[in-house]
């Protein structure tokens, strides 16, 4: 149990005791001041500002037994800040008493770690604060009341805010809490004493003087041995504000401050204790001045970095880079190698030059090509810094780079940073980069009492820059004289599981060096790892299930056991099948593609989306329940008021006349709670007005979850705590601006940190399912390692897609740059597969579905092999087609056909239910928009080629319509739009062209109905065109949609694509064998469409389709259906 947990505990336990001692929690300030009474404190009312404040809101006065605080004026708020303090008076407050400075009532139990928050760190006064306000609101509202005044007492959150008196967003935050969380079985155990330290970790705690390197492999109790340092460092009469401990993660940074906390509590709040970037961060804050920043800089994540480059990239004018359609992908790779440059701290200037020498030094086409690839990174590098330092902002990459080119090369600060930080400590040294044991050096020049603990062989984070370079010459190089130990004795796993990893490390991995051992203290189990071979992925997933609940037969619970695999797709595959052969697990996987999470986004999107897109998702909710046939009717009378406002669609299906008769009061229900928002909600409110006040949605959720279903509760608390936490961009409305931020957040993978489960559900009783990353640091009775083929572990180097950096850039990796972003990949592999072994205790099972991977042949000596021993496809996962009754002949244009292969739902959606919608478009894509515009203006003139004069006046008319005529660089996109279309009149030139005739193409009761933009009489005969104003993709001339016009130009005369972007012009010639392939699945298409088959195609793309907020299971219920109007499509 965390500490903040225990804090709510207690507070939760003296409210029970004053209300049993006739205290009334709806006279909140007479409740808290009969707890002070209690206490013999005497509660002082002040005006704000009063001198005995001392600046602050409340104060405590433990030896004077008083409390002090500002009178609000709200009776509520009075109470909190009383509450408040006397949670300082339960927890020590007479340690570190100083003023409050302020209070959240609604702070979250547990913050959203996304983009730029993950940085935030917490001094041990700030934690104390944190935890004293949810002390306060505890002790006023406690969850118990909460759950008990909502559930059984249906009072919404509003009824509750003002029966209390109370704040509706910490009404509603504590609801929430009480409501989706589970609720914690255990005793808390804030203070357990340290453990003794053995023989090895006392030596590396009592170690003087020179630099020391604590080699310690997994379970040797490297965490307990860094804290025994602290204790002989007090013992020592040390003084902990010289003492700097840095760590790899702010959830290890709080662990620690906790831990130094029990055993020297003065440390915990004078040393300074916390990661390398927030370390980095206060540095820059001290010394600003010194680099150009503001006093407190604000950090920008991924998703601003790309949104401050999108617009300026077209300027650029880049060649290798030179995406012009949708950009984010690559400027997502383009700053991971500028923040791969930070790691090494390498700045623009550095990096030019070094790109600059590679252009000298290429004699080859392939070299060539690199430089010039170089030289373009470092463009939007340099165009990249310039618009940061506009705006006095820094990313992640600056906090450790900046403080180091800062530290050292000004020798004031550094002397001062030397002179203040006597020792230093170092967890997790393995996953350093060169930036952070830059930044070591040059506060510990000679190595004197710097202390640090790692492992090579669980060095795991290459992409952040981490190298087992980095310890490889810890001694020898960049802290000469200093010394390693080993630590060697294992705490954590049985003989048998330390032989398997051993095995390994000693067979494979160059990073485990000479002489590794591990030694299990608990000796033999008599339990050897296990393999267990099977011949597809849903029996693998049988397996799982049956060994899990042998497991639980012999006594170990399902919290015990942890399922445990590289990739977050297989992870989501097992997760489900195990729910579905009943399992409880505890996984959340992709946040935003929860069905609830989906359902929620829809809610929000209903409030700003003039078409109304999410009912298509919403209907499916228990208040507004509607049959597929009603929301089809309502989507098509929506469609037809051709709706232009937001929330528009109201008054649209007001006395809707088709609308079944189960249909009117869900669809009354739904129009009425709409009538409470505005397109300038925000979207937390809407979520809190809806769940909890509106409707009994978050009861329901409850309920689920006390039911044994926690995941979906678990996973609506994430999501409102996002909400809460997140403030996106202001540039119209907040719900929008949201959305929008949510598909950049999920388009660069910024959201990674939302599928963390909250420190509340770690309780549960439930298998635990995580990638091997996420394992780190954990331990688990019963492991399960699954889907370890020769395809998924090791990963070729051939599949790293990262950029190559400059020749030289990498220190301690080979001098080319392409070599060195394949370096160290196979042993950060080997490293991969170590970790996954070693988090196991007592039993190891490893599964694979197909041929399995080298490294479990590495350890076969080690392990058994047995059968499997589970019944075949036991509850295995099935996905409900729609039921469609068509009308008529379903006519499908060979772009609808691409749609369909690309995602049978997106079809679903745009075609068959036909809910309209485009995504959110950047100028590059309004840009677009523009010049198809002129293409289509152009092919309907047929032989009729407009004057340069009349194209302008075209290309105007059109700019002003459809482009980014508004934006700041409007000329470089209409030269852009000027080039492309110049392609196009050249390729047009001299050319005898006729109006193109439809082809129909029967399969079955659907046609493919063809029609090009041109038709062109060539020598050769005719010629049917395609014009495409972007890129020619992989497989752009090879898909269905290509397949399609082949065929139908078969007879007729060629087929031809044209991409404007890249000038490229394609005949279609797939061979005869190819073609009938394709016209075999163009047929099992149509069947699939005509059956009402539409599952989901998961790609990385999704976030970019404009129906990713509302793409779940469509209600249930018979659709009929008229598909394809029969007008040809030639988009």
């Amino acid at each position: 149990m965390d500490r903040i947990e225990a804090v709510r505990r207690c507070a939760a336990r003296l409210h029970t005791e004053r209300r049993s001692k006739g205290g009334d929690p709806t006279q909140p300030y007479s409740f808290a001041l009969q707890e002070a009474e209690a206490r013999d404190y005497e509660v002082r009312k002040l005006a704000p500002d009063h001198p005995q404040l001392k600046g602050g809101r409340a104060l405590l006065q433990p030896r004077a037994k008083v409390i002090l605080h500002e009178d609000t004026g709200i009776e509520f708020l009075n109470a909190f800040l009383v509450a408040h303090e006397i949670g300082h008076d339960e927890f020590g407050g007479g340690i570190d008493v100083r003023p409050t400075m302020n209070i959240d009532p609604a702070r979250s139990s547990d913050p959203a770690s996304v983009g730029a928050d993950r940085v935030v760190d917490y001094s041990n006064r700030a934690r104390q604060e944190v935890q004293m306000d949810m002390f306060a609101r505890e002790f006023l509202f406690p969850r118990s009341l909460a759950w008990s005044w909502h559930v059984e007492d249906n009072l919404g959150a509003g009824e509750i805010s003002e029966r209390l008196g109370a704040p509706y967003d910490m009404v509603a935050v504590q609801l929430f809490d009480a409501l989706l969380l589970p609720v914690l079985e255990e005793a808390p155990d804030i203070a357990s004493p340290p453990k003794p330290l053995n023989r090895e970790q006392q030596i590396a705690a009592d170690h003087d003087g020179k630099a020391l390197l604590l080699k310690a492999g997994p379970g040797t109790g490297k965490t307990q041995t860094l804290v025994g340092r602290l204790s002989v460092l007090r013992d020592r009469d040390v003084q902990p504000e010289s003492i700097l401990l840095l760590t790899f993660s702010n959830k290890a940074a709080g662990e620690m401050t906790d831990r130094a906390l029990r055993v020297w509590p003065e440390a915990a709040g004078a040393a300074w204790i916390g990661t390398f970037h927030s370390f980095g961060l206060d540095i820059l804050r001290r010394f600003h001045d010194c680099v150009g920043l503001p006093a407190d800089p604000r950090m920008i994540d991924t998703t601003e970095a790309i949104a401050l480059l999108e617009d300026e990239f077209p300027r650029l004018r880049l060649k290798h880079f030179n995406e012009l359609w949708d950009p984010t992908d690559t400027l997502r790779s383009l700053l991971s190698a500028i923040s791969r440059a930070k790691d090494e701290v390498v700045d623009n200037i550095h990096y030019r030059k070094l790109a600059e020498q590679m252009m000298e030094a290429a004699d080859t086409e392939e070299d060539i090509e690199a430089a010039e690839k170089c030289l373009e990174i470092s463009a939007v590098y340099d165009l990249y810094e310039g618009l940061k330092a506009e705006r006095g902002v820094v990313d992640f990459g600056d906090l450790v780079a900046r403080p180091t080119m800062l530290v050292e090369s000004d020798a004031d600060v550094r002397e001062k940073l030397q002179r203040l930080y006597d020792h230093v400590l170092v967890d997790e040294y393995q996953d350093v980069n060169r930036a952070s044991v830059r930044l070591l050096k040059a506060l510990k020049p000679n190595g004197t009492n710097l202390w640090v603990v790692g492992d090579a062989k669980q060095s795991i984070y290459r992409f952040r820059g981490a190298s087992s370079y980095n310890i490889d010459r810890f001694e020898t190089e960049d802290f000469l004289g200093g010394e390693s130990l080993p630590l060697n004795v294992n705490y954590r796993s049985s003989q048998e599981i330390c032989e398997t990893f051993k095995g390994f490390a000693q067979t494979r991995m160059a990073a485990a060096g000479v002489g590794f051992e591990a030694t299990a203290f608990k000796g033999a189990n008599g339990v050897s790892p296990v393999f267990v071979g099977v011949d597809a992925k849903d029996r693998e997933i049988d397996e799982i299930a049956f060994r899990i609940k042998q497991a639980c037969n012999e006594t170990t619970s399902f919290r015990d056991q942890a399922v445990i695999c590289k990739g977050n797709a297989r992870l989501a595959e097992i997760a489900a099948g195990l729910e579905a052969r009943g399992i409880p697990v505890l996984f959340l996987g992709p946040l935003f593609d929860r069905p609830e999470i989906k359902q929620a986004l829809s809610v929000l999107s209903l409030v700003v989306d003039p078409r109304a897109m999410g009912l298509a998702c919403v209907a499916s909710l228990r208040p507004f329940q509607l049959g597929i046939e009603d929301v089809s009717t309502c989507v098509d009378a929506i469609r037809a008021a051709r709706n232009t406002l937001p929330l528009d669609w109201r008054q649209t299906l007001s006395g809707l006349d088709d609308i079944s008769e189960e249909g009117e009061k869900p669809l009354s229900s739904l129009i009425e709670v709409f009538g409470e928002f505005e397109p300038t909600s925000s979207a937390w409110r809407v979520i809190t007005t809806l769940y909890l006040d509106k409707t009994r949605l978050a009861a329901e959720f409850a309920k689920g979850a006390r039911s044994g279903n926690a995941n979906p509760a678990i996973a609506l608390w994430q999501f409102q705590n996002f909400l809460r936490s997140t403030l996106p961009k202001k540039s119209g409305y907040p719900i929008r601006d949201l959305l929008d931020h949510i598909r950049r957040l999920v388009i660069v993978s910024d959201e990674r940190d939302l599928r963390d489960l909250p420190e509340a559900a770690q309780s549960l009783d439930a298998v635990r399912i995580m990638t091997i990353h996420g394992s780190k640091g954990l331990e688990f009775k019963v492991l399960h390692l699954p889907a370890l083929t020769s395809r998924s572990i090791p990963l070729s180097a051939k599949q790293n897609r990262g950029l190559a950096p400059p020749d030289g850039m990498i220190e301690g990796a080979p001098f080319k740059g392409c070599d060195a972003l394949t370096s160290g990949h196979d042993e950060e592999q080997q490293c991969l597969f170590f970790v996954a072994l070693s988090r196991a205790e007592e039993r190891l099972i490893l599964y694979a579905y197909s041929k399995r991977s080298k490294f479990v042949d590495d350890i076969s000596g080690h392990v058994l092999n047995e059968s499997p021993q589970s019944a075949s496809a036991e509850g295995a996962v099935s996905t409900n087609g729609i039921k469609l009754e068509v009308d008529g002949i379903a006519r499908i244009s060979p772009s609808e056909l691409a749609t369909y292969e690309k995602c049978p739902r997106r079809f679903f959606f745009a075609h068959v239910l036909q809910v309209g919608g485009r995504r959110a478009e950047s100028p590059l894509m309004r840009m677009h928009n523009a010049v198809q515009g002129v293409v289509d203006e152009l092919t309907s003139r047929l032989n009729d080629e407009p004057s340069e004069a009349e194209l302008a006046a075209i290309m105007d008319k059109a700019w002003m319509e459809n482009g980014p005529a508004d934006h700041g660089y409007a000329a470089e996109y209409r030269q852009i739009s000027d080039e492309l279309l110049s392609f196009f009149r050249l390729l047009r030139t001299g050319e005898k062209r006729r109006a193109p005739t439809p082809i129909s193409l029967k399969f079955g009761e659907a046609e493919i109905v063809v029609s090009a933009h041109e038709e062109v009489d060539a020598g050769s005969g005719r010629v049917l065109r395609r014009i495409k104003t972007g890129r020619k993709t992989t497989n752009a001339v090879e898909s269905l949609d290509a397949a399609a016009f082949q065929l139908a130009a078969e007879g007729h005369g060629e087929a031809e694509f044209v991409f404007l972007t890249g000038a490229t012009q394609d005949r279609l010639t797939m061979s005869s064998t190819k073609l009938g392939n394709r016209k075999t699945k163009i047929a099992q298409a149509a069947i699939a469409i005509l059956e009402g088959h539409f599952p989901p195609k998961r790609s990385d793309r999704c976030a970019r389709c404009a129906y990713f907020f509302i793409c779940s299971e469509p209600p249930s219920g018979t659709l009929r259906k008229k598909i394809g109007s029969g007008l040809p499509d030639s988009s």
